[in-house]
């Protein structure tokens, strides 16, 4: 037998092109740009109205509804800026009637929140200010008549300086707690439990992320509230100036705010702005999000999830087994046979109940690579005829690629296959469309592996561009990470965020 040559035994690198991936609107038409989608076609779906309803201030209340009337109408493009396009009104975008004026107000005493924001105790503060606004959504959900599909939550500047890890406060300006205990008091207190109720219960705060958006997300969970935080800088910057008269935060201009606020909104508010058009149908995505817990007694104690998306942009957030999961390598998480079984047959049990039958294919992205009892815990839970392939995406940074003329970063959508199973993917670059590169640093790829499965390389690296379609949390051309990945770290976040966050299964607006 002739020994095979050097050569045929190399991995093949070479490099490849993906184009656009197309979104679907109304009346079935495809195309690239999202806001020309809007503008033409509208969403493919279209809700009677958005109802909603606002905490915050009198004066946060103000401003929010003076900004909803502004959007309500034509917001011009900012002239200096290239990337701004007109945002033409709710309405004219989204083909479903936009209410000026809020269906509920839930006022907060500014009194009040001042001395919850000024609390020296940074655990305490974030607690308390956080059950000043979920108190009374919790409360109106549960017990009135009156039904909304979003809250806005109007939030002054101090809460969003004050009410996040590390943020320190000034003695100046601070408020001493009833009860005032460290961070090691506090747990000490926790495995043996003070003579006085009051110290018990402060010490439990400590157990709660010290971040409000966060906890604000978690603590609404049980009651299925969605939310939109708002700062108030962004709706009325014009309100808040520095010595120099202009605007203290450096936002984007006011028609982008529009479009990606609303597109938002009206994800948030049940309905998608746009679907995937040439994606295959029969396919299942899911994203693997592992967080580290707040429990003191156990350093490795990890919550595990997991995203579900189809192609459709429906997304769906399992909350799995939390338990020892994070190894001594930063990053790196695995779960059992049997974990890792269970999130899979969750996932297909939840597919199933919405498309009638079980994926012909599953995706399982994940930021760390997959394990054998992981994989044996995958496919035990995946069906007959349902393939399962496992990818790890990364982003490095030990990889650029540079243009020959040296004058424009490389395209997105270029990829640069390794072997069969490894590959460079650039989901940011420049953009014909946009006569652009909408970014300041020369573009990272993300590192692509097979980590087991069957799947064609290229129909995966195609299948992360379509995904980077799919962020309804804003409204733009492509995004750098697909929307299994995108998100993890904040799912992650809220799935941890407190001590006893719901575990049914919601809705991944609930999240974002």
């Amino acid at each position: 037998m002739a020994k095979p040559s050097r050569r045929s035994v190399q991995p093949t690198r070479r490099l490849l092109t993906f184009p656009e991936p197309r979104l679907r609107f109304g009346h079935d038409q495809a195309i690239e740009d999202p806001k020309d989608g809007l503008v033409l076609f509208g969403p493919p779906e279209k809700p009677m109205g958005i109802h909603y309803g606002v905490i915050g201030t009198p004066e946060g209340i103000r401003q929010f509804e003076a900004w909803a009337a502004r959007v309500a109408g034509t917001i011009d493009a900012d002239p200096a800026i290239a990337s701004s396009v007109m945002f033409p009104g709710f309405e004219t975008v989204f083909r479903t009637p936009w209410e000026t004026a809020p269906r509920v107000r839930l006022e907060i005493d500014p009194a009040v929140l001042e001395a919850k924001v000024k609390n020296t105790d940074p655990h305490q503060r974030v607690f308390d200010t956080v059950d000043l606004f979920a108190e009374p959504i919790r409360r109106w959900t549960k017990e009135e008549d009156i039904k909304v599909a979003l809250w806005f939550v109007v939030i002054p500047e101090q809460v969003w300086k004050l009410c996040r890890p590390r943020s320190t406060i000034s003695k100046a300006d601070s408020v001493e707690p009833d009860v005032h205990l460290s961070h090691a008091r506090a747990l000490e207190l926790l495995n043996a439990p003070d003579l006085f109720d009051e110290a018990n219960v402060a010490a439990e705060k400590h157990l709660y992320e010290n971040h409000f958006h966060n906890q604000l997300k978690a603590k609404l969970l049980d009651c299925e509230a969605i939310t939109q935080i708002v700062r108030q800088t962004t709706v009325a910057p014009h309100e808040f100036l520095n010595r120099f008269g202009k605007p203290a935060r450096k936002l984007q201009d006011e028609a982008t705010i529009a479009w990606n606020l609303g597109t938002a909104i009206y994800y948030k508010a049940g309905a998608k702005p746009w679907t995937l058009a040439d994606i295959r149908e029969g396919v299942c995505y899911v994203g693997l999000v592992f967080k580290r817990t707040n429990n003191p007694k156990n350093a490795f104690e990890a919550c595990c999830g997991a995203q579900m998306f189809l192609h459709t942009g429906e997304g769906i957030v399992f909350k799995g087994s939390v338990g020892a999961w994070a190894s001594d390598k930063p990053g790196e998480y695995h779960l059992p046979r049997d974990n890792a079984a269970d999130i899979v047959r969750r996932c297909i049990d939840s597919y199933v109940s919405k498309q009638g039958k079980p994926p012909r294919e599953l995706f399982i992205h994940g930021r760390t690579g997959f394990n054998r009892e992981e994989i044996q815990g995958f496919r035990d839970a995946a069906p007959e005829g349902t393939r399962v392939t496992g990818i790890q995406i990364r982003r490095p940074n030990d990889l650029k690629l540079f243009r020959a003329d040296g004058r424009r970063v490389v395209l997105r959508g270029l990829g640069l296959r390794m072997d069969r199973r490894n590959a460079f993917l650039w989901t940011s670059g420049y953009i014909p469309k946009l006569l652009t590169y909408p970014g300041r640093e020369v573009p990272t790829p993300l590192k692509v592996r097979i980590v087991f499965g069957d799947t064609d390389l290229q129909q995966v690296l195609a299948d992360i561009v379509a995904l980077t379609k799919l962020n309804f949390n804003t409204c733009i051309f492509g995004d750098g990470f697909p929307v299994t990945l995108r998100f993890a770290d904040d799912v992650g976040e809220i799935l941890t965020a407190i001590p006893d966050v719901s575990s049914k299964p919601l809705p991944f607006r609930h999240y974002i």
